[in-house]
């Protein structure tokens, strides 16, 4: 009875320490990990200082920011985002600046022509994503590029973190 008590145990223990994922790839454990594409955007003032900073002068509060999208019949729909510390991503690449991170908008951005909402404070901003897989390629703001803060990185995560001065 103990064996069997034993073996039930170890049964529930390994089917709570595996993640399966439906979308193919291997059993449990050996299963890919994968990431959300999301979008980043570390937001300066015209001194380069990091408006997400709780240290910096006039930073801007998650209070402070909305980000959303407008359906056909003009409903507002809110988009959830974080906002992400600095971070060390190797010896060589460091983001020294907090960034405002939303996964959601790059599932919702279907083409650049999605338009999406971003208002600090008291300005508004336009959005458009162009989104390639993993990747957010390119992001509009106000119809004008936004420059990536990493431009040399690789790695889909950090090419996707962009810049707005405002």
């Amino acid at each position: 009875m103990k064996k069997i008590l034993f073996v039930l145990v170890l049964i529930f223990i390994t089917n709570l320490g595996c993640k399966k994922i439906t979308d193919g790839g291997g059993v449990c454990a050996c299963s890919p990990i994968s990431y959300d594409t999301s979008l980043g955007l570390v937001i300066k003032n015209s001194t380069d200082g990091d408006l997400l900073n709780p240290k910096t002068t006039g930073f801007l509060d998650k209070t402070q920011i909305q980000l959303y999208a407008k359906d056909a019949n003009n409903i507002i729909k809110k988009i959830n985002f974080d906002i992400r510390q600095p971070f060390t991503y190797t010896n060589n690449l460091k983001m020294d600046y907090y960034q405002l991170v939303s996964s959601e908008i790059s599932r919702e951005a279907k083409s650049i022509e999605n338009t999406f909402y971003l208002k600090l404070g008291d300005k508004l901003y336009e959005l458009n994503l162009k989104v390639n897989n993993t990747v957010v390629e390119k992001l509009l703001i106000d119809k004008v590029d936004s420059p990536k803060e990493l431009p040399s990185a690789k790695e889909s995560y950090l090419s996707s973190i962009y810049t707005l001065k405002i």
